[in-house]
């Protein structure tokens, strides 16, 4: 779609990274200790309005299983944030809404010992957003994560007629917020910037190689 093609294109204009990252070790055999790594993620809204309208969403999202997830280590402070500078960039005057910028030390392990983070977004005020899901972090011959998050937003007043009409439904049947589902299972590298596209939200991520 080239809305998603632009909205890539834009996200990754602003993310330009130079990262000087320390040589990430691939999985020996026999190998005893777990690597550690810097794991952080940016969970952002899209302001843009047209994403509610351009294509079916389910109004029953697949559920999330938090039945062995945890709740993530310590946060790392502000000042050792990687993507401050992207995150500064993207305002509401750029059509993004900041939810949340965390970010860890966490280790590589493998994929069958890998327990699930918990992540939430807890709104303050009654109307905002709310973010809750998992993030599992692994590292089998190379490093992984998987994101299953869940996004509840108030749908736009100015959109309900509209909304109703693309979900095939009558207005005064549709609920005060809508859930917005994002599962993804991806390969990612030490020094690398991902974008987890969606047209109502997205995640930015970056991990970085700590050592043993």
């Amino acid at each position: 779609m080239l809305k998603k093609l632009l909205t890539t294109l834009f996200i990754w204009s602003l993310c330009t990274i130079h990262a000087q990252a320390a040589p990430e070790p691939e999985m020996e055999e026999g190998a005893s200790a777990n690597p550690k790594y810097q794991v952080e993620m940016v969970i952002f809204e899209t302001l843009a309005l047209r994403g509610w309208t351009e294509e079916y969403w389910r109004p029953n999202p697949e559920i999330i299983d938090f039945e062995e997830a945890e709740m993530p280590p310590e946060e790392l402070l502000p000042e050792q944030f990687m993507l401050s500078e992207q995150v500064a960039k993207m305002t509401p005057e750029k059509g993004y809404r900041i939810l949340k910028h965390s970010s860890w030390i966490l280790e590589g392990k493998p994929e069958e010992e890998a327990v699930p983070l918990i992540i939430e977004v807890l709104p303050e005020e009654s109307h905002q957003s709310r973010v809750e899901g998992t993030l599992t972090f692994y590292k089998s011959r190379f490093a992984h994560v998987q994101l299953h998050l869940e996004l509840e937003r108030k749908i736009p007043e100015r959109l309900l007629a509209a909304f109703a009409q693309n979900q095939h439904t009558e207005e005064a049947f549709l609920p005060e917020f809508w859930r917005f589902e994002l599962k993804e299972s991806r390969k990612i590298k030490s020094g690398e910037l991902h974008y987890f596209d969606h047209p109502i939200y997205g995640v930015l991520m970056q991990i970085q190689y700590q050592g043993e």
